[in-house]
């Protein structure tokens, strides 16, 4: 086993970053739950689970950071 650490996956949006390989291992989907402005939308649920920006809804975003506390992982980072 290694001591490296994993690889960062960061997809970056406008000001909305997602650590893709952490959201691999979610099974909560809280960002899709916490944000109310229906910010964000969880793919591929069952097999490899991938958080990402509904497009045309960043914009909508008031910075609230609910979306990276609910985040267990810190994938979410907001610019």
């Amino acid at each position: 086993m290694s001591d490296t650490p994993e690889k960062t996956n960061i997809v970056n949006y406008k000001f909305h970053n997602i650590d893709t390989n952490k959201c691999k291992i979610c099974e909560g989907f809280f960002c899709e739950d916490a944000c109310f402005r229906g910010i964000y939308k969880v793919i591929n649920k069952e097999s490899e689970p991938k958080s990402t920006v509904v497009e045309d809804r960043e914009d909508h975003c008031v910075k609230c950071h609910i979306c990276t506390t609910a985040c267990k992982l810190r994938a979410l980072t907001i610019d």
